[in-house]
């Protein structure tokens, strides 16, 4: 008989979020504060919570840039107190845990989509999510691949845009100055000397805005040659999209899927099956547990 009590953390630059998994659904979750100075106030926080339901297995997401094999944070710009802190060695010290592994969440939720969309080991898993930032995950052989050190699929720099954008936060032609919602409301801003949100961005693009129409545009441009290099390179069996400007504005990403054609191999671009996250905010939870099992 089986004793692993599992459990699954994902730690944001906002919230902590506790939670136990079955049959690919949360059954039980708690959040609490993240203290952005003070992981160990954070981390005394979730030992409790370890301590109360007997967690012998956990699988966190914590914030990158990360050393994943080792549970170090290693310099992230949202949590300015847990730069170099050893997460996995602070965890195995204050609790009974015997099975520790972490990961970053857009491949947490690459592997909660291979499953919830029944791929098999033959078959290949490219999640994107287009949020705040622009992410991705890839599953293959129903396994995550993260590269050689764990920087694989970390998009944001790839230089897909259409224009150079000097003086932002991100290299000139990053893709996710163009797709993620920080960079469309930073271009919107430097061009128009007016400060709004994604979405305000979105609804002036659908009201015939020009500005705004342009940096949307832009953007879908941007994400179809991304996901045209990702066909050309990976030949993928289905290509999900998370993140909440993907799943609030799907018009966004159907757009760039239908200009992808235009830029791909036609036999590549009728192989794949384009899906939406189903699993909404507990996509990055679901495939932690899925990635602690199969450990």
């Amino acid at each position: 008989m089986n004793s692993e009590k599992y459990a699954v953390v994902d730690i944001g630059g906002t919230n902590t979020r506790f939670a136990l998994v079955k049959d690919l659904k949360v059954i039980h979750k708690e959040r609490f504060n993240t203290d952005a100075n003070d992981p160990i106030k954070t981390l005394n926080n979730l030992v409790e919570l370890i301590k109360k339901h007997e967690i012998t297995s956990l699988a966190l997401c914590i914030p990158g840039p990360a050393d994943y094999d080792n549970g170090i944070v290693l310099h992230s710009p949202n949590l300015a107190g847990w730069s170099n802190f050893n997460v996995k060695k602070f965890l195995l010290e204050n609790t009974k845990i015997n099975k520790i592994v972490f990961e970053n969440d857009a491949n947490a939720m690459a592997l909660a989509n291979h499953y919830r969309f029944k791929q098999s080991d033959k078959e290949i898993t490219q999640f994107f999510t287009v949020s705040t930032g622009f992410g991705a995950g890839l599953v293959i052989n129903n396994q995550i691949f993260s590269g050689f050190n764990h920087l694989g699929q970390e998009i944001a720099y790839i230089p897909l845009g259409d224009k150079k954008e000097f003086g932002l936060h991100l290299p000139a032609l990053s893709a996710e100055l163009f797709v993620g919602g920080n960079g469309i409301v930073k271009r919107y801003e430097y061009y128009s000397q007016q400060n709004k949100t994604t979405k305000e961005i979105f609804d002036l693009a659908e009201n015939n805005n020009p500005l705004a129409q342009q940096i949307i545009n832009e953007g879908i441009d941007v994400l179809a040659k991304t996901i045209a290099t990702t066909l050309a390179f990976i030949n993928p069996s289905v290509i999900a999209f998370g993140g909440s400007i993907s799943l609030k504005n799907k018009t966004f990403v159907q757009k760039a899927i239908e200009k992808a054609a235009e830029y791909t191999e036609e036999n590549q671009y009728k192989s794949v099956r384009f899906v939406f996250d189903e699993h909404g905010d507990d996509s990055a939870l679901i495939g932690l547990d899925l990635l602690i099992k199969q450990i």
